[in-house]
């Protein structure tokens, strides 16, 4: 665990000076989709950090938001959704033609988790290696099946009870990504839907959920709505999931 003073200006300033991972040594590739309104930190400090844990891919952030600040276009404009969800999937499409043997992994923040989540809807069964999501602006009953068939490994979802005012009021004021007037799965995580089959049981058994915890304070978390795109947070949390 990065600690410290040290280990803070470490994450801040390393990434500056390490650069990314040379073309020839990528073995896969990492799409990060950040929140609505264009104002995510996520893809700049996924591009700067990621490499320098050690994720020997490619990072790509995909931009999907229809202008700087439109926070709420963003969340209810659903034809803008799905036309940037049929991109990235192209987009993922070609890679994998390309480079059928390198896996495929897709991180959201937040609104990109709607992008995320539906792109893989879109994917043959298998597509991708593993989906990451943090603080998920979707419901907490968002059918995964889908997205999980078209996972080899696991969904893995951050979220935390103390993410109320984005998560909770904001997604029930002006609905989540999906278009339901209540509190996101970024609090209190997702809940499987009733009466699955054995295959459904058996793809949910992929849902990893990671709630926040007070230690995770150490780690310059605090729980809020952007404590999961920090870079000590990346660092810490995200990244493992991102490696072979």
């Amino acid at each position: 665990m990065v600690g410290g003073r040290r280990g803070l200006l470490a994450l801040l300033v390393l990434p500056l000076l390490v650069g990314t991972v040379p073309a020839a040594e990528r073995t896969g590739l990492v799409v990060v989709a950040g929140g609505v309104g264009g104002v995510d930190p996520l893809g700049l400090w996924a591009k700067m950090l990621l490499p320098w844990t050690g994720v020997p891919h490619e990072i790509r952030d995909f931009v999907w938001t229809t202008g700087f600040g439109k926070l709420v276009r963003d969340v209810q404009d659903t034809t803008n959704l799905k036309a940037r969800a049929d991109q990235l999937a192209r987009e993922v499409l070609d890679y994998k033609a390309e480079h059928p043997d390198s896996p495929v992994y897709l991180v959201g923040h937040s609104g990109g988790t709607g992008i995320v989540l539906a792109t893989a809807e879109r994917l043959p069964p298998a597509t991708l290696e593993r989906i990451v999501l943090l603080s998920p602006a979707v419901s907490p009953g968002y059918d995964l099946r889908s997205a999980l068939r078209a996972t080899r490994g696991e969904i893995v979802s951050f979220h935390s009870t103390l993410d109320r005012f984005w998560l909770d009021w904001g997604t029930t004021r002006y609905g989540t990504i999906d278009r339901v007037h209540s509190q996101a799965a970024g609090v209190n995580g997702f809940v499987a839907p009733a009466g699955l089959d054995a295959e459904g049981e058996a793809l949910y058994r992929r849902l990893v959920q990671i709630g926040w915890k007070p230690e995770m304070l150490l780690e310059f978390r605090g729980g809020f709505h952007a404590s999961t795109v920090m870079p000590a947070f990346l660092a810490r949390h995200v990244a493992p999931w991102l490696r072979p």
